[in-house]
């Protein structure tokens, strides 16, 4: 009799797993029979997503067994899989990332880049490593799949100072879709809307999910590089192996001014385009952080609209109350877009070798001119040995160029956060292309750690996580 597979999620009860990743997982025939245990400590919010689980498990005939816990000790002993997706206070911490940036002039999209992506480093660290020590003891054998931010730092902490298989997932390489989509609409008969422009609001993420899907099936896109910043190496039709990339070069370069208008600019002036769009883009550049230039305004850059997810976040929470209870249908949640967490487990259970266009993993000769050993972004195939990446070749110089101080600003962010070293701190900052006055590092960086104090400990105190 075949073991069943036990599936441990650690920050399920949120609102946007319990509305993605849960549908998606449940409704996978693979994996039909699983253990699927539900960890986070957010007792209320554990407690509604368990309760929606079970109505889906039911109504799908899904077969899992369902159990949940506060206490991720109790859950994690002999789990296959270990999904991360955690976070504290993201919004409200995320601003303060950014204001604090901008005393010093400094414009970013602070997120898994620039200062603000060393603190977001720091503070997830500091909630990572414990959970990691607890897999290394309990489940040494699962694989862990990581959504939690910044993912190639995340993947790198588990890699440089723990023995836990970890992998990153993170949904970008489909905004390279949307783009090559926009593009060669016509060529393609894809339906994208001739004034489609991306946009942090309702109407354009409604369209999304279904322009990505309609490309998907047309045109297959090989990238590589780093998380949020990976470029475009090969355009082909999906059913024909027809090569794209010149008709969508003359095309793009040809107009589209207005979309996507940085991404268009470095496409033209390097020749490789990038895959991640502006706005997740400008997390690595160089170019775009000073505010006296003004180039956010001048590239039309969409900062991340923070408020307004927090306000959203609480009508999510509506809905998944109205679902757990009864009240409203779950069963748009069969069809829900999702990061495909759910596909490679299955492709792991049934040796299925499928192919994940975008992995999070180390480098081990798959990108020839980036640091062996680094977290690179390459596409993967999956089977029940596991994740091996592609080779890709060497990058273009300059795109490997651009990805290489990156690596070493996040490996030494990595190690910071890890060891509570203000001293790699500083240099992660005196790295980074957005600080431009050597006396901002150290000074921003106590700023960032006086303000957040309560969520990078390790600062403060002996890290509980070290030997």
């Amino acid at each position: 009799m075949m073991k069943k597979t036990k599936i441990v999620v650690i920050g399920a009860g949120s609102a946007s797993f319990g509305l993605t990743n849960l549908g998606a997982i449940l409704r996978t025939p693979e994996l039909r029979g699983s253990e699927l245990c539900l960890v986070d400590l957010n007792a209320e919010g554990l407690r509604l997503v368990h309760a929606l689980a079970q109505r889906m498990n039911d109504a799908w005939g899904a077969g899992f067994t369902l159990r949940s816990s506060t206490d991720r000790r109790a859950m994690l002993p002999d789990a296959d899989f270990v999904i991360l997706s955690v976070a504290v206070d993201r919004e409200t911490c995320w601003e303060i990332d950014f204001r604090l940036a901008q005393k010093h002039g400094i414009m970013h999209y602070a997120e898994n880049g620039g200062p603000g992506g060393l603190l977001h480093t720091c503070r997830n660290v500091a909630l990572i490593m414990p959970i990691l020590r607890d897999i290394e003891r309990l489940c040494p054998a699962s694989l862990v799949l990581n959504f939690t931010n910044p993912v190639p730092r995340i993947c790198a902490a588990a890699a440089r100072h723990t023995r836990v298989p970890m992998i990153g997932i993170c949904h970008q390489i489909e905004f390279g879709y949307t783009i090559v989509a926009r593009v060669l609409a016509d060529e393609l008969d894809l339906p994208v809307p001739r004034d489609y422009l991306f946009r942090w609001d309702e109407r354009t993420e409604r369209r999304y999910p279904s322009i990505v899907e309609a490309a998907e099936k047309r045109i297959d896109i090989q990238a590589a590089g780093i998380n949020h910043f990976t470029w475009m190496l090969s355009v082909r039709e999906r059913a024909t192996g027809r090569d794209l990339y010149p008709l969508f070069r003359r095309t793009y370069l040809g107009g589209f001014r207005d979309f996507e208008p940085l991404t268009r600019r470095l496409f033209e002036l390097i020749g490789t385009c990038p895959v991640p769009g502006d706005c997740h883009m400008v997390e690595y550049l160089p170019f775009t952080h000073n505010m006296a230039k003004g180039l956010w305004e001048k590239y039309d850059i969409q900062m991340y609209p923070l408020r307004e997810r927090a306000a959203q976040r609480d009508h999510l929470w509506e809905q998944i109350e109205t679902m757990a209870r009864g009240a409203q249908s779950f069963d748009h949640l069969r069809a829900v877009h999702t990061e495909r967490a759910e596909l490679i487990m299955a492709a792991i259970v049934t040796n299925g070798h499928a192919l994940e266009p975008a992995i999070n993993l180390p480098n081990r000769g798959y990108i020839e001119n980036l640091p062996a050993g680094s977290i690179v972004e390459v596409p993967a195939e999956v089977s029940a040995t596991g994740l091996r990446g592609i080779g890709v070749g060497a990058l273009p110089v300059e795109v490997a160029e651009l990805c290489r101080r990156q690596i070493a600003v996040a490996e030494l962010a990595v190690d910071a956060a890890v060891l509570g070293d203000r001293q790699r701190a500083v240099k992660a900052l005196l790295l980074d292309p957005m600080i431009d006055d050597p006396d901002t590092a150290p000074l921003l960086l106590d700023e960032y750690l006086e303000a957040e104090r309560q969520y990078v400990p390790q600062f403060f105190e002996a890290p509980s996580w070290l030997p």
